[in-house]
C-alpha cells in the first residue's frame, strides 16, 4: 500500500508541474515567433533599403534618385535599422550631397532639383546622426 500511496504522490507532483511546463513551451514559442517575425521584417526592410539606394545612386534620372533619397530617409527612421546601416546611409548621402554640390553628374539636373536632392541628402545624414545616438 505504501507503494500505491509513492506512486500516486509522484502522479501528483508531476501533474502540479503540468502548468509550468506548458508555460515554459508556450514562453519558448511566443520568443520563437518573435525573433521570426523580426527577422521576416528585417529582411523586407533591406529589400526596400537595397533599391532606395540604387535609386539614390542613379545618376541618369534626377527624379528617381530623389525618390530613392526620401525613401532612404523614411527607412532610416525606422526602429529596424540598425547603428550600421545609419553609417551607410550617412555615407551614401555625403557622397551624393558631394556629388551634386560640385555638379559631377552625368547629366544635366534643373538648379530646382539639383537643391532638393542637396536637401534631401541632409536630411538623411541628420536621421542617420540621430539614429546612431539612439543606439549608441
Amino acid at each position: 500500500m505504501e507503494i500505491v500511496q509513492g506512486i500516486w504522490a509522484a502522479v501528483l507532483g508531476a501533474a502540479s508541474l503540468a502548468p509550468l511546463a506548458t508555460f515554459g513551451v508556450v514562453l519558448v514559442a511566443f520568443l520563437a515567433y518573435r525573433q521570426r517575425d523580426r527577422a521576416d521584417r528585417r529582411d523586407q526592410w533591406w529589400r526596400r533599403a537595397q533599391w532606395a539606394i540604387d535609386s539614390a545612386l542613379n545618376e541618369a534620372d534626377p527624379q528617381r534618385r530623389l525618390a530613392g533619397l526620401k525613401v532612404l530617409v523614411q527607412l532610416i527612421g525606422s526602429d529596424l535599422a540598425t547603428s550600421e546601416d545609419a553609417e551607410l546611409m550617412s555615407a551614401l548621402a555625403v557622397g551624393i550631397r558631394n556629388q551634386e554640390q560640385e555638379g559631377r553628374r552625368s547629366v544635366t539636373v534643373s538648379a530646382p532639383t539639383g537643391e532638393l536632392i542637396v536637401a534631401e541628402a541632409d536630411r538623411l545624414v541628420q536621421s542617420a546622426n540621430a539614429v546612431r545616438q539612439r543606439s549608441g
